[in-house]
């Protein structure tokens, strides 16, 4: 897949719902791809607990890098993608660290083993998903919107 599609994809946080299997909500504050300080909030599962994080983009690069780091929550995150490209098509790296408060530092140790197994796991759904969808930059939304009305309260 071409680096400005898969940029397309992981720079549009909103998508994420699509693929992270600890994610059970997200709202950005603006539609559309990351701008630095654009905000997110996201309900997420840490050792079979739901935190929710107010998150703030703090690099968008387009076609290259996004970082975010939480600003409101229990726990702090910091996270960045970067998107390469190379002789073999793009290249994904992500990185994340979480900074645990107080008596969570106990389960450090346990969070550790969690993550690393559902990073490559997620990125392996990630993936997937973009290789098996036919036309994913056109598809993946319709997905996303499809997602949202059946989550959200009717109107009628």
């Amino acid at each position: 897949m071409p680096l400005t599609d898969v940029y397309g994809l992981l720079g549009c946080y909103q998508y994420d719902i699509l693929w992270r299997t600890n994610l059970s909500e997200l709202v950005q504050d603006t539609p559309g791809l990351a701008r630095s300080g654009m905000r997110f909030r996201q309900v997420i599962q840490l050792l079979g607990q739901a935190m929710t994080l107010t998150t703030e983009v703090t690099v968008a690069a387009p076609n290259r890098r996004t970082a975010c780091e939480s600003v409101g929550g229990p726990v702090q995150l910091w996270e960045q993608r970067i998107v390469e490209r190379t002789e073999k098509g793009t290249l994904v790296t992500y990185e994340l660290s979480i900074e645990l408060k107080g008596w969570q530092r106990l389960t450090a140790p346990l969070l550790v083993a969690q993550l690393q197994r559902q990073v490559r796991t997620d990125l392996e759904a990630f993936r997937t998903l973009v290789e098996t969808t036919p036309n994913p930059l056109v598809e993946l939304p319709r997905q996303l919107a499809a997602r949202a009305s059946l989550t959200s309260p009717s109107t009628s």
